[in-house]
């Protein structure tokens, strides 16, 4: 079994690229899920664009179908959760002032893990068009980094991979401050 995960993954076997982005579409529905470690993964065994493709769009639909799951399913035994965390239902009550903005910041800097961002918006008032719009501009600049890291580092380019680090490094560092901020 590891080893056909393997050979999937690492694009031995027809169409790997289609079990790629589920799995990608799948790991991206659980909280603190390695998806940069995968979406970088993958994107070293593909030219850079069909890397990127696969990374962007099985997030993409994971966050989706999540999003569907918390507004139809899970609505109110999330909603009785989130309440309870301060920085959560401060994040919440963000959300169901401005969806659109509060989607996009949080995709773009991460204070809340991708999947809590998922759920709490499903939770919310947020619209379909709106959260899928401000997923696709949020995710982009970093499933671009994750990917291009990994295009760098099986090309070799220690450099450009040095300095995709240091931005996410900066992005987690500024989520890390807004959520202390969140959480006083």
């Amino acid at each position: 079994m590891d080893q056909l995960l393997l050979d999937i993954l690492e694009n031995e076997r027809p169409y790997a690229w289609i079990y790629q982005f589920f799995i990608m579409a799948i790991v991206s529905m659980i909280p603190f899920a390695p998806i940069p470690v995968l979406a970088a993964f993958i994107a070293s065994n593909h030219a850079f664009f069909p890397g990127f493709a696969i990374n962007m769009l099985g997030t993409t639909l994971g966050s989706f179908l999540l999003f569907l799951f918390s507004k139809s399913v899970l609505r109110h035994a999330a909603r009785n959760y989130v309440t309870k965390k301060k920085h959560l239902s401060k994040y919440l009550a963000l959300i169901e002032k401005n969806g659109f903005l509060a989607v996009l910041l949080g995709r773009i800097i991460p204070i809340v893990p991708s999947a809590g961002i998922n759920l709490i918006a499903g939770i919310s008032n947020v619209g379909v068009g709106a959260f899928i719009t401000a997923t696709l501009l949020g995710k982009l600049p970093v499933i671009l980094a994750y990917s291009l890291a990994g295009h760098q580092i099986a090309a070799g380019n220690w450099g450009t991979v040095l300095i995709v680090a240091l931005y996410v490094l900066i992005l987690f560092l500024i989520g890390g401050k807004l959520k202390r901020k969140w959480s006083n």
